[in-house]
């Protein structure tokens, strides 16, 4: 399992069009994908929409992506530098 830090730096947070952008990325990966809000300790499956949205990831909030599986080198490699980028978004 491999664990990497991201910040949501867009200034919508994790909003809707993010959260299906993040949702589609990580569903075409065959590892384990999950987001980690450390505050509260909640960890959803990064793969779905609706759980990502109801972590309610505001800008500026420090997660933790935790993958595990046969790909999750290469996942980390296209996920991490997708939230760091605000996702193509204003930041």
């Amino acid at each position: 399992m491999s664990q990497h830090p991201v910040t949501i730096r867009n200034v919508l947070g994790l909003h809707a069009r993010a959260a299906n952008l993040l949702a589609r990325e990580a569903a075409s990966f065959e590892s384990e994908v999950q987001l980690e809000d450390p505050v509260s300790g909640r960890r959803v499956d990064a793969k779905s929409i609706m759980q990502l949205l109801m972590l309610a990831a505001g800008q500026g909030s420090a997660l933790i992506l935790h993958l595990e599986g046969s790909d999750a080198e290469v996942a980390a490699a296209v996920l991490v530098p997708l939230i760091d980028s605000g996702f193509g978004e204003p930041c």
